[in-house]
Order: structure tokens, then sequence, then C-alpha cells
């Protein structure tokens, strides 16, 4: 008479103490991961946040030089203004809003209008490609 394997009768689908021990290292690798790439969107959003608010001091800076510099009237005049206007209107915009509103506020026209976001995806896609084909060419 044949003896019979003991392990071999155990149900399939069981967890043994070894299977645990992996699983509870999956999980907290798993775990490691999410805080550690939580923690780099963190530290990436505030280095964001501080290059924002230096863009916004440099156009303040350039809306004023351009005010300093134009003719005091004509056709000139009125373009710097407008110009001089829109930096400023950006740069307050800068100041107002961190990363997080910059990205809803992104989220939130492409649900608004998909096919035309697609269609600037695709043409900033095609633009960038094409600036990296013609560097690439040129080595």
């Amino acid at each position: 008479m044949a003896t019979q394997d003991t392990h071999s009768l155990a149900p399939t689908g069981t967890n043994t103490g070894s299977d645990t021990g992996i699983k509870d290292k999956v999980t907290g690798m798993a775990s490691q991961a999410k805080n550690t790439a939580a923690d780099w969107g963190r530290s990436a959003a505030s280095a964001m946040d501080r290059n924002l608010q230096t863009a916004a001091g440099a156009l303040e800076n350039t809306a004023s030089k351009l005010r300093e510099r134009v003719p005091a009237s004509g056709k000139v005049n009125e373009i710097a203004t407008k110009t001089a206007d829109k930096f400023e209107t950006t740069a307050r915009y800068l100041r107002e809003h961190d990363t997080r509103d910059m990205v809803s506020g992104v989220e939130s026209m492409v649900r608004r209008n998909p096919g035309a976001s697609l269609c600037a995806a695709l043409a900033v896609g095609f633009l960038i490609g094409t600036a990296l084909k013609r560097d690439h060419d040129e080595y």
C-alpha cells in the first residue's frame, strides 16, 4: 500500500505561514512606495509653488520696466500698457493660486472642452516631437 503525502491533502488556496509573511512584506513595500511617491509629489509641488512665486515677481518687474520705458502717448504706449496689464494680471494669478489650484483648473477645462483639449495636446505633442527631432538631427 502506498503512503500518501499529507502536504498534498491541504486544500488549495489556504495560506501557510510563509504565504502570510510574503503578503505582509509586499503590502509593506507597496505602502512604503505609496508614501515615498506622496512625499515626492508634495516636495515637487512645493518647489513648483516657489518657482511660480519667482515667476510672478519677474512678471511684475517686467511690467514695471515696460511702463517706465514707453512713450507717454501713442500706439506703442497702448500696446505696452496692455502688455504690462496682462503681465500684472498673470503675476497676480500666480501669487493667488498654488499648483493644486492650477491643476484643478486645467482638469475642469479639459472636462468642459474635451475635443479642444485633445487637439491642443496633439498640437503640443507635435511641436515637441518636431523640436526634439530637429535637435536630434543637428547632432
